[in-house]
């Protein structure tokens, strides 16, 4: 016997700490928050494509165009719950032929098979809403109309900014008073039209 243990007296190692399992909220809840998430995503990338089409690309808003990215990015949010369900069930294989206890999180064994296979419906039961959202036209219109009306409140937004900026610069020129009906006329003639959208396809088939 060691000394620490004349010391201290000989004691068992401590069981390793296993914290309790929190219940689950039921299935249709975490459905429903699933897809609350999962459609706030859509829509962000949806309106982020809207912007970009507007201010970098210098194009008009095509309503049958906006309804093409809302439907690749339904497909896309899908095809990632497809990817979850399918690395659930690899994970389920594995647990399934795992006795024990796990040591950390990510550690499955036998015990966990009931929370990785509702994990699997889950992420399934996700994938599958998505693609009903991309087949139903109303949905997709939905979709459509909220995120044109937040990209253009946000490319209203970059416009006044860059608008108050020149502005700005404007009048701290000495000449500022003298020069004001040239500056306002290049502002309304060039400078306003070069920040709004402007439909490329349609100017060159006038010209």
């Amino acid at each position: 016997m060691n000394w620490l243990s004349r010391v201290f007296g000989h004691t068992q190692a401590p069981d390793p700490y296993r914290p309790d399992p929190q219940p689950l909220a039921p299935f249709e809840q975490a459905l429903e928050e699933g897809l609350l998430i999962a459609r706030h995503g859509v829509f962000l990338a949806v309106r982020n494509r809207l912007i970009v089409r507007a201010l970098r690309e210098g194009k008009a808003f095509d309503e049958e165009q906006a309804a093409r990215v809302v439907s690749e990015e339904l497909t896309l949010a899908a095809e990632e719950q497809r990817e979850y369900a399918e690395g659930a069930r690899r994970l389920l294989e594995v647990a399934g032929r795992s006795g024990g206890i796990a040591d950390h999180a990510h550690d499955y064994h036998r015990i966990d098979t009931l929370t990785l296979s509702r994990r699997q419906r889950l992420y399934s039961a996700l994938a599958d809403a998505l693609e009903a959202y991309r087949e139903d036209p109303d949905d997709v219109a939905n979709f459509v109309d909220r995120a044109r009306t937040e990209a253009w409140n946000d490319i209203g937004d970059n416009v006044v900014s860059q608008l108050d900026q020149r502005m700005s610069s404007f009048a701290d020129e000495p000449e500022y008073e003298m020069r004001r009906p040239e500056r306002l006329r290049q502002l309304l003639e060039v400078d306003l039209p070069a920040l709004l959208p402007r439909n490329t396809d349609g100017d060159q088939s006038r010209g």
